[in-house]
């Protein structure tokens, strides 16, 4: 079949003629252009690296030298490094001995490095042996006497040192400054230790804060802002910058930050922690810095290039496939022909000739269809004609219907006028059977109760077999009924009891009754639910009747007149009980009469 199938045709010529050249031609040209670019973006990010930080090493080295100017006139006296030599505090001198004011010296010291750079932002001079603290920000200059609260050095070596990024402080200086509230300026700090030259001895501490606009304008050459990401962080992995606010001046602990030890730049993939692409890197080591340079280079901003020739390549393999569904259709019109002889038997058919035939010539999809829609006509014209049987069998039941229509008020009240007859003419037995037939015409007619107690249920069997007693004499019939309290109650469907009484005289009473006995017990057993048996001393059926009729209950209860009152019973009670309704027949082991078994699971209704 699938070798004759247009379809297959068609699609084979277009993959053939299109589609797989174009698809190929994608791929490779797509995984070249992707090597390629990954290359060239290496080399070029390498590079940017590389040049970035050597910019950054001589940002630092001039914070360096700008440091190392403190030094100058060593052996003057007088000079700002004679004064932090010869600097004491006020326990350090004899009562009464004044010591030299130094303010001037060290203020015009720290304002004049405060020019050396327009992005300085303060500085802050402890001097160990006064325990003093200098504050310069702006033209303004603090000075306290107390402890150093600026921050220690991390390695404990007492040398130079850059502090990452943070929000500004006054280092533990109470005065205030005009127009500054502190922790609102993001800065990085310098800090310097000044020697007893030769020695390794501190004199001071120098702490000076820069703002981010140089860094950033260094940084900010080395990556594209919109796509990529930088960062660049100390030796203990805290960000001195980052192009992602929410890292700055924290430690970033993401698996792409672990560089491997054995370089000092290079390059590897990553596919976690929410990126993919490319991270480069470069390791700056600098005397006042020592860390590294990290850009990540996502994949959606590496392969653009790519993407842009993938898609002319596509719009080439789109111009190929439009070629190749032109030749599609020029082929597809040898096919047409079947199609209108389809048309053709359609529009038979909608005009109402659904006998009409159309011979199949072909083994493909249209003679496979022609087939099947000569089939369908055929099943819709016997649907039809099924149709139309039915709806007069219909008609005729419901005139046979109409026929036997009788207001059931009309008999109600015709049958309560016998009865009053009955009494006036002192014959109250009639009035007894006019009274159960009226109970059971009035039980049985009204279509509105479709679930009643159980006790309604008994009381119209037993009106049922008032009127077979007297038809039969009461010397020959004997209604039983054992019924526990509690089942009285229970709700369930209507004519469930009757049908199967009525069976009884039917089957195993109809050979005529002597001394006849029905039982009815109603009890309650536990997980079973509520159990209904009516059982009976009649003839009792055949094994092989009896099979028949529990086959019948089985499949559609439509094998006999018998069957379907018992399966009608069956079936309204798994309607309403679900599967777990059972209804069970067996012959008597006296060997007189059959007994039958309803278990009906209540579902917590007891």
């Amino acid at each position: 079949m699938f070798k004759n199938s247009i379809r297959t045709r068609l699609m084979a010529l277009v993959l053939l003629a299109s589609v797989i050249p174009s698809g190929i031609s994608v791929t490779f040209s797509y995984l070249y252009t992707k090597q390629s670019v990954t290359e060239q973006s290496v080399k070029q990010n390498t590079k940017l690296l590389t040049l970035g930080e050597a910019n950054l090493s001589s940002y630092f080295s001039g914070m360096n030298q700008q440091a190392m100017s403190l030094y100058s006139g060593i052996n003057v006296p007088g000079s700002f490094y004679t004064t932090l030599l010869t600097a004491k505090s006020n326990e350090q001198v004899p009562a009464g001995t004044v010591l030299p004011d130094t303010r001037a010296v060290i203020s015009t010291q720290l304002y004049n490095l405060f020019l050396s750079d327009r992005n300085t932002f303060q500085i802050h001079l402890y001097v160990r042996a006064a325990r003093q603290s200098n504050l310069l920000h702006g033209g303004w200059f603090r000075r306290e006497n107390g402890e150093n609260a600026g921050a220690e050095d991390p390695e404990g070596t007492y040398r130079p040192y850059l502090e990452v990024t943070h929000m500004d402080h006054q280092y533990g200086v109470k005065s205030g400054f005009p127009n500054l509230k502190p922790g609102t300026v993001p800065v990085f700090t310098a800090h310097f230790p000044i020697y007893r030259t030769p020695s390794d001895s501190v004199l001071a501490d120098l702490s000076i804060d820069y703002t981010l606009g140089e860094l950033e304008g260094i940084v900010e050459s080395m990556y594209n802002s919109d796509t990529e990401r930088l960062y660049v962080l100390n030796a203990e992995g805290q960000a001195l910058f980052a192009s992602d606010p929410g890292w700055v001046g924290k430690q970033v602990e993401t698996g792409w930050s672990r560089l491997p030890a054995d370089s000092d730049s290079g390059h590897f993939t990553w596919k976690k922690d929410g990126f993919q692409g490319i991270v480069m890197y470069k390791r700056i080591k600098d005397p006042l810095f020592s860390g590294s340079i990290i850009k990540l280079v996502p994949y959606e901003d590496l392969y653009g290039d790519a993407r842009v020739i993938t898609r002319f390549n596509m719009g080439i393999g789109l111009l190929f496939l439009l070629i190749g569904g032109i030749s599609a259709v020029l082929i597809s019109i040898g096919f047409t022909r079947p199609i209108k002889k389809l048309i053709h038997f359609t529009q038979k058919v909608q005009i109402g000739q659904l006998d009409a035939h159309m011979v199949a010539e072909r083994e493909d999809e249209f003679g496979l269809l022609t087939r099947k829609i000569t089939g369908m006509t055929r099943t819709i014209n016997d649907l039809i004609v099924k149709e139309y049987r039915l709806e007069l069998a219909n008609k005729t039941t419901e005139l046979k219907a109409l026929q036997a229509q009788v207001n059931p008020h009309f008999l109600y009240n015709a049958l309560q006028s016998i009865a009053s007859l009955s009494l006036r003419y002192n014959a109250p037995k009639v009035y007894d059977l006019i009274y159960s037939l009226g109970s059971m015409m009035r039980y049985s007619m009204n279509t509105e109760r479709t679930q009643v107690p159980l006790r309604d249920e008994i009381e119209h069997v037993q009106n049922y077999v008032i009127l077979q007693t007297e038809r039969f004499g009461e010397e020959n019939l004997r209604l039983e009924i054992e019924a526990e309290p509690e089942t009285l109650e229970l709700i369930l469907p209507k004519m469930i009891l009757q049908p199967i009484v009525e069976n009884i005289f039917k089957h195993a009473f109809a050979d005529g009754i002597r001394e006849g006995v029905i039982r009815i017990d109603c009890t309650l057993e536990g997980q079973m639910g509520l159990v209904l048996a009516v059982k009976d001393n009649g003839k009792g059926i055949l094994p092989e009747r009896l099979a028949e009729i529990t086959a019948g209950l089985t499949s559609s209860g439509q094998s006999g007149n018998e069957e379907i009152g018992l399966y009608n019973v069956l079936a309204r009670l798994r309607l309403q009980f679900g599967s777990g309704a059972e209804m069970q027949i067996v012959n008597n082991e006296e060997g007189q009469g059959v007994t039958v078994t309803l278990r009906i699971p209540l579902d917590g209704q007891t």
